[in-house]
């Protein structure tokens, strides 16, 4: 099956849309559209089902750097006591939070821990495609809906993992981390694959953006940043 596709450097990466997904997941999303669903990582948190995306090269950048925070945050966490403290301890009202706080910062702080997020991270990405999705707003989504992750957490525990200029005293999404009206699928004339170069992989796009944004990066996405250097050089 032939996938529309379109090099990065005819794109308007500041105001597009984009969205990475695995490889295998083209045929379904040229034949059908790309579905609304909730993810293993949304579990428990997402209500209903949308499409996540990002706004602008900066948000893919600052999404990349909250990813590699995550996935260092919960490394070796076995999967019943991550689901036990993110849907039921961390939502009582008298949870001691510092436990949770402890815990993230001293997997942050772990080497091993980040070189092993790194590593998965670069795997994910080797599998996987950018999107550039045409999207319009007020029908595809809407700029003042509501960052679930947000409303649910309190703030010391998110401030060691969303991007350092989130502001968590407003529960409104951000351009990182966007979503699609409920259950709203993105038709599959609105998307297209983003290459550079003819090259399709999100791990070679996503090098392509750090080293274009070298300086916001350094200032700002410190895991990014490391990650970099880690695979890179």
């Amino acid at each position: 099956m032939e996938y529309k596709s379109i090099d990065i450097k005819y794109v308007d990466t500041n105001q597009s849309f984009f969205h990475y997904t695995n490889i295998n997941n083209l045929e379904s999303i040229f034949e059908n559209g790309l579905e609304p669903r909730i993810g293993e990582n949304s579990l428990y948190v997402e209500k209903t089902s949308k499409i996540f995306f990002a706004k602008g090269e900066k948000g893919i950048i600052d999404l990349m750097d909250v990813w590699l925070k995550w996935l260092t945050a919960k490394s070796n966490v076995p999967k019943f006591i991550y689901w036990f403290a993110t849907t039921i301890y961390m939502r009582f009202p008298l949870c001691i939070k510092s436990l949770p706080n402890s815990i993230v910062k001293i997997n942050l702080n772990n080497q091993k821990k980040r070189d092993k997020s790194f590593i998965k991270m670069k795997t994910i990405l080797d599998n996987s495609v950018f999107l550039k999705l045409d999207l319009e707003k007020n029908i595809d989504f809407d700029y003042n809906d509501i960052d679930e992750v947000k409303k649910r957490y309190y703030d010391s525990f998110l401030k060691l993992l969303y991007t350092e200029n989130s502001n968590l005293q407003d529960v409104k999404m951000e351009y990182w981390n966007m979503h699609t009206k409920t259950n709203k699928l993105i038709e599959k004339r609105k998307i297209q694959v983003l290459c550079f170069n003819s090259i399709y992989k999100a791990s070679e796009l996503l090098k392509y953006l750090i080293e274009k944004n070298a300086e916001y990066i350094k200032n700002n996405c410190h895991f990014l940043n490391e990650y970099y250097n880690y695979i890179y050089k």
